[in-house]
C-alpha cells in the first residue's frame, strides 16, 4: 500500500463565531464533522495538537496554548486522521488509516492503518515504519504508542511481523534516526504488550483462539518467556490488560474484554501472580476506560454513564476534576487530555449553553481557556435540551433513556416521534449532541434513545440481561419505550419513525419487520439484516475459532449452526411484514458491516413490492468518518422522514 505524504500548510486558522438564534441552522451545520477534533496536550501542557476542519480539509494543526496562536500545520484531508499523541514537546505523532482492497486478505478489504510524525522544530513531516524490516503489509492497527525510550528520541509501536503467518512484534521507532527495529517478536497468538520504565519489553499477552487458553507472561528484554503470570482455559477472556501501575511492578486488569461483563479493575502482581482488587471500583458503575500515558501507565479510570465521571488513585486530582465538572452543571463533559503533571486538564463539553467546545482548566487558575468551538455555526439557544428518563418493559425491567426535544414541543405533546437505538449493542448513547437527534429536535420532533438492556454504562446487570436477547427483548424493550412516551402524551401514535446505525440499524429493522403496526417509517444506516450470512462472513475474514464467534454466540443466546433460530430474528426473512416504508444507507467501503447486508434487505423488500430506497455512499466506512457522505447521509435521511412523517400537524 503506498502512503500518502502530509505537507505542511499555513497555520491561518481562526476561531469561527457562533452563528445568530434567529436562524435556524442548515441541515448541513449539523452534518459536518465538528470542528475540532483529537485535541491532545504536550507534556508541559503548553502546546496542543488537534485535528481542525477547515473549507473542506482535515488540516493537523498545533497551537500555543498560552496566546492561542498557530504554530503550525499540515494537510490530513487524504489520510484519514484516528489519533494525535504528543511524544515530546516538539515531536507529535498521527495516526491514520483507510478502507483498502487487498489480495491474499480475508474478506477482500481491511482497513489499513500508517501513522506519521510531525517534527515542529523543523515543520518536517514524514511517514513513519517505511523501512521496518519483515513488516506485514496488511497492518490495521498500525500507529499505536506502547511506550517511549526515556533517554532518546524513541517510541515503541506494536505491529505485526511476517507476510505469511504474521505475530505481534514491537518495533523500536527512532524520530530523529528515522529508523526502525525489531526489539521484540512474539507469536501467532500474541495480542499485546507491556514495557518497563527502561522501554524494553517486560509482559507479553497471548491468547490461543484454537484451543482457547489465555495466557500472560513475564518476559526477558527480548520478549522471550521468563515467568507465566496467568493462565485460564476460556473461550472469552475473564480479564483484558489495559495498563501498568506507575511503580510498573503490577499489571491493571479489567474483569472484561470487549464481549463479557460490565468492566471494574484488578491488579495482577508482576513478581508472583497474585491478583488484587477491585480497585477505583463504585457501586452501580461500569467502568468505561482508563486514564494512561504514553507507556500506558495507569492514573485513574473514567465511568460510564451518560455522562463521564473519573476516579484517580491520586484522591487530590479525582476531587479537582469533579470541581470542576460541578462547575458545568447541566452539560456533558469528558476529560479529554491532561499534561504529564496534570496540572492543566483540557475538557469536550457540549449541551446546554454551547453546542461543543473544548475548555482548559489549569490548576490554581479560576477561568478556563476556551480551545476551540465544535459547531459555530450552531448557537446555544439552538441547542435542544436532552433529558434523562427511565421507562418500564413488558417485564418491569427499568430500561434507561434520553429525550431530545425543543421545550415547546415537549410542552404542546403528540409530537412526531423518532425513536433511536444505538449501535453495539454493547454500547450506550451518552448526554451529548447527536448531530442526528439535535438536527430532528431543531424541526419539531421528538428523539428517543433507548438504554436497551446489553447496554453499557448502567450497571452488571443491566448489561448482562441482554445476553441471548439480540432480536428478542432488545429490540421489545425499544418498542416498549415508544409505547411509554405516547402513554405520557408526549408521543403521537401515528406519527413513529425508528432510525438506527449499525445495531440501531438492525433494531430499526427489526422494529419494522416485527412491530409494523407501530412504525411510518424505517430508516437503516448500516445495519444487519441477515444474521446467519454475518456469521458466515465473520468465519470467513476471522476464522472459525475467532473470539468473536463465541460472542456471537453468547449475544444471540444460540449455537451459531441453529440456522433456523438466528433466521427467526433476522428481518430480511420476514419483509413480507413491513408495513413502512424503508430507507437503507450504507457506505461502500464498510469493513464492520458488508453493504451485502443492506443489498439482500433491499432485495427481498422489491421481492415483496415494498417502499424501499437504498442509498450507497461512495468511500465511506462504517462510521460516517467522511463529511461529505455524512451530509448526504442526514440529508437522505431528513428528506425521507419530512416525506413520510412530516413535523407539522
Amino acid at each position: 500500500m503506498k502512503r500518502i505524504i502530509l505537507t505542511t500548510i499555513s497555520a491561518g486558522i481562526v476561531f469561527a463565531a457562533a452563528a445568530s438564534a434567529q436562524d435556524l441552522p442548515p441541515l448541513e451545520a449539523y452534518g459536518r464533522l465538528p470542528e475540532y477534533d483529537l485535541y491532545e496536550l504536550s507534556p508541559s501542557g503548553k502546546r496542543a495538537a488537534a485535528r481542525v476542519v477547515k473549507d473542506g480539509r482535515d488540516v493537523l494543526a498545533v497551537l500555543d496554548v498560552d496566546s492561542r496562536e498557530y504554530m503550525t500545520a499540515a494537510d490530513a484531508t487524504r489520510v484519514n486522521p484516528r489519533g494525535i499523541r504528543f511524544v515530546e514537546e516538539d515531536k507529535v505523532v498521527l495516526v491514520a488509516g483507510q478502507t483498502v482492497r487487498g489480495f491474499n486478505v480475508r474478506g477482500g478489504s481491511y482497513y489499513y492503518g500508517h501513522a506519521y510524525s510531525m517534527d515542529l522544530a523543523n515543520n518536517d513531516v514524514r511517514p513513519l515504519m517505511t523501512r521496518a524490516r519483515d513488516l506485514y503489509p496488511h497492518q490495521s492497527g498500525l500507529g499505536t504508542i506502547v511506550g517511549r525510550d526515556p533517554e532518546s528520541q524513541t517510541i515503541f509501536m506494536p505491529a505485526f511481523v511476517g507476510s505469511a503467518d504474521p505475530s505481534l512484534g514491537v518495533y523500536a521507532v527512532s524520530l530523529d534516526k528515522r529508523r526502525e527495529k525489531l526489539v521484540a517478536r512474539g507469536n501467532q497468538h500474541t495480542i499485546d504488550w507491556f514495557l518497563g520504565k527502561d522501554g524494553k519489553p517486560l509482559v507479553r499477552e497471548d491468547f490461543d483462539d484454537k484451543n482457547n487458553v489465555h495466557r500472560i507472561w513475564l518476559v526477558d528484554e527480548k520478549g522471550k518467556n521468563k515467568n507465566l503470570l496467568y493462565e485460564e482455559e476460556t473461550e472469552l477472556r475473564s480479564y483484558g490488560t489495559v495498563g501498568l501501575t506507575q511503580e510498573r511492578d503490577s499489571l491493571v486488569l479489567s474483569t472484561s474484554s470487549s464481549y463479557t461483563g460490565a468492566r471494574s479493575y484488578y491488579l495482577l502482581n508482576l513478581e508472583d501472580g497474585a491478583i488484587a482488587g477491585p480497585v477505583l471500583a463504585r457501586e452501580g458503575l461500569d467502568v468505561g476506560g482508563v486514564i494512561t500515558d504514553l507507556n500506558r501507565v495507569v492514573y485513574g479510570v473514567e465511568y460510564a454513564g451518560f455522562t463521564p465521571t473519573y476516579a484517580f488513585f491520586d484522591e487530590e486530582l479525582t476531587q479537582r476534576v469533579a470541581t470542576i465538572q460541578q462547575r458545568l452543571p447541566g452539560l456533558w463533559s469528558s476529560l479529554a487530555s491532561w499534561n504529564s503533571d496534570f496540572t492543566r486538564l483540557l475538557f469536550e463539553i457540549e449541551g446546554v449553553w454551547t453546542s461543543g467546545a473544548y475548555l482548559m482548566f489549569e490548576a490554581g487558575v479560576s477561568r478556563p481557556v476556551t480551545l476551540g468551538q465544535l459547531r459555530a455555526a450552531i448557537g446555544k439557544e439552538q441547542v435542544a435540551p436532552v433529558e434523562e428518563t427511565q421507562f418500564e418493559a413488558q417485564d418491569g425491567w427499568v430500561i434507561p433513556a434520553l429525550v431530545t426535544s425543543r421545550q415547546d414541543v415537549r410542552d404542546a405533546g403528540n409530537a412526531p416521534l423518532i425513536v433511536m437505538p444505538h449501535g453495539g449493542p454493547r454500547a450506550h448513547d451518552e448526554k451529548r449532541f447527536d448531530f442526528i437527534a439535535q438536527y430532528f429536535a431543531s424541526r419539531g420532533y421528538v428523539v428517543l434513545q433507548p438504554q436497551y438492556r446489553g447496554s453499557t454504562g448502567f450497571g452488571h446487570d443491566h448489561l448482562v440481561a441482554g445476553y441471548g436477547e439480540y432480536g428478542g427483548k432488545m429490540v421489545s424493550d425499544i418498542n416498549d419505550g415508544v409505547r411509554h412516551l405516547i402513554d405520557e402524551g408526549i408521543a403521537d401514535p401515528d406519527r413513529v419513525c425508528a432510525v438506527g446505525a449499525s445495531y440501531g440499524g438492525y433494531a430499526a429493522l427489526a422494529l419494522g419487520a416485527f412491530y409494523a403496526d407501530t412504525y411510518r417509517c424505517i430508516v437503516s444506516i448500516a445495519g444487519i439484516s441477515d444474521i446467519p450470512k454475518k456469521l458466515t462472513r465473520t468465519k470467513v475474514r476471522s476464522g472459525r475459532d475467532d473470539s468473536s464467534i463465541d460472542y456471537y454466540e453468547r449475544l444471540y443466546g444460540l449455537d451459531a449452526s441453529e440456522k433456523d433460530s438466528l433466521t427467526a430474528i433476522s428481518p430480511a426473512y420476514f419483509a413480507e411484514s413491513f408495513q413502512a416504508p424503508v430507507l437503507l444507507i450504507h457506505g461502500e467501503k464498510d469493513t464492520r458491516v458488508d453493504i451485502g447486508q443492506s443489498t439482500r434487505m433491499n432485495r427481498a423488500l422489491r421481492k415483496e413490492d415494498k417502499d424501499v430506497t437504498l442509498v450507497k455512499l461512495k468511500g465511506e466506512d462504517h462510521w460516517l468518518t467522511k463529511e461529505e457522505t455524512r451530509i448526504e447521509a442526514l440529508r437522505a435521511t431528513a428528506e425521507f422522514i419530512e416525506q413520510h412523517l412530516p413535523p407539522g400537524r
